[in-house]
């Protein structure tokens, strides 16, 4: 295969990667938005913890309907739109968000998270197909490691900006607005590697004469064959499930009476922890790949060790050290997408649009999950207790909170680092069977020479 030139480098590491990062980071923004305007929809429209929980349960499952939805227009349309489909939901994301802002009654606002939801879910699948078009596969890694990097730091930004400001539409406002400026970019832009691959891949005319016989089902057929995806299909359905309890963060350290300026500082440190987690845990997944069960490995240990840092920083009331457990938290936990469920993802797939329907497959069971016993059974566990004792204080109600939470993530992350050390286990197996299976056929191959 002709290798392209240095300035087709160039460009395909500037523009598309900058447009479809910014996206990816535009989207963890929005996201987080829910979760950091928890303490102040309760108290503006006087909602209790379980109805919050539900605003995440809607947000989430039509995340989750959205996944195949997103997935059959990428099949009906193929890969060469998958820039037009990306715009599309870059417009009806950022009208939802602003139509969110405007809302003043529950029904309204469950509405309107339910069509953010469904938009947002094209974001992954379409992002991270195109951006592995863009980089070398020893550079998964570090690229989705970049990737989240920038997500982490949106994230950040956005939480603290509805913790600042005194009203919360603000940010809410702002990202959609900037959310339909991305529409003409990723329009313009992202446009650019298809359209050139068209003309010279002799692959994506492979794949352009045989995509009507992928599907979505198709393709799930396909890879729930492989042990390796069944169980990281497993290891996300329990380890998505704390991530959405965490919802209820902002309201815990509301709880514990923790000043304004010292919740921002968590989201600031925190965030800064997890930006930095995340490009580190790429790089260390690209550098222990290398050994089998090697990017496994490296999620496993982020699983088991973050987990213990998380319930360190539940159970203290005490500031400093509590905002140091948080960064170390982050600064750990977040290695696994961009060390091994990316990169893995990509590895399974066969071209293009397998790539977005992989991924579409893997986080809606995900979002599932985590949709039903995430934050709306925190809510509930918590609301429950409450009901039992009226006269509860702040700082009793934070320690309930932080117990249902804790007792969610240590049995959740506990099933999730089981899943990961059960496909070390598979991966290492099959690693030693092919170097077995190489030597026989060594050994076979020279006893005919001899023969001969």
């Amino acid at each position: 295969m002709q290798q392209p030139s240095s300035k087709t480098k160039r460009i395909r590491c500037t523009l598309p990667v900058l447009v479809l990062i910014t996206i990816a980071a535009l989207d963890s923004a929005d996201k987080a938005l829910l979760g950091a305007s928890f303490p102040m929809l309760e108290k503006a429209l006087g909602l209790h913890v379980d109805t919050l929980g539900y605003f995440s349960l809607f947000t989430n499952l039509s995340y989750a309907l959205g996944l195949p939805f997103w997935g059959y227009l990428l099949h009906r349309y193929t890969v060469q739109h998958a820039h037009n489909l990306l715009a599309f939901s870059c417009i009806l994301w950022g009208v939802a968000t602003l139509s969110i802002a405007q809302s003043t009654t529950i029904y309204s606002q469950g509405f309107f998270r339910s069509i953010n939801g469904g938009a947002l879910a094209s974001i992954l699948p379409l992002s991270q197909m195109m951006l592995a078009e863009q980089v070398p596969s020893s550079m998964h890694g570090s690229a989705f490691g970049f990737m989240g990097l920038l997500e982490k730091a949106a994230a950040t930004i956005a939480t603290s900006a509805v913790v600042w400001y005194d009203d919360w539409r603000i940010p809410y406002n702002f990202i959609g607005c900037i959310s339909i400026l991305m529409a003409v970019a990723a329009r313009r832009y992202t446009a650019m590697n298809t359209a050139t691959r068209r003309h010279s891949s002799t692959a994506n005319n492979s794949e352009r004469e045989d995509h009507h016989n992928l599907s979505f089902v198709g393709i799930l057929r396909r890879i729930s064959k492989m042990p390796t995806f069944v169980y990281l299909v497993a290891q996300g359905l329990f380890g998505a499930i704390p991530w959405d309890a965490m919802s209820f963060v902002l309201l815990l350290l509301e709880w514990k009476d923790f000043t304004k300026e010292q919740i921002i500082s968590y989201q600031f440190i925190g965030g800064l922890c997890g930006t930095v987690g995340a490009f580190v845990g790429g790089v260390l997944g690209d550098y222990f790949a290398y050994i089998p069960g090697g990017r496994m490995a490296v999620a496993m240990f982020a699983i088991v060790v973050g987990n213990i840092f998380y319930a360190l920083f539940l159970f203290s009331e005490v500031y400093h050290m509590s905002i140091l457990w948080y960064s170390l938290f982050h600064l750990v936990a977040c290695w696994c997408p961009a060390a091994a469920c990316r990169p893995i993802c990509i590895d399974l797939a066969r071209n293009q649009l397998e790539r977005a329907q992989i991924v579409a497959a893997w986080v809606l069971m995900e979002k599932i999950s985590s949709s039903i016993f995430g934050a709306p059974l925190v809510g509930f566990l918590t609301k429950r207790l409450f009901d039992e004792n009226l006269v509860s204080t702040n700082l009793e109600k934070s320690r309930v909170l932080a117990g249902n939470m804790c007792l969610l993530s240590t049995l959740f992350w506990g099933m999730c680092a089981y899943f990961w050390a059960t496909m070390v286990k598979i991966e290492r197996r099959q690693k030693k069977q092919k170097m077995m299976s190489n030597d026989e056929g060594e050994g076979h191959d020279a006893g005919h020479g001899h023969i001969l």
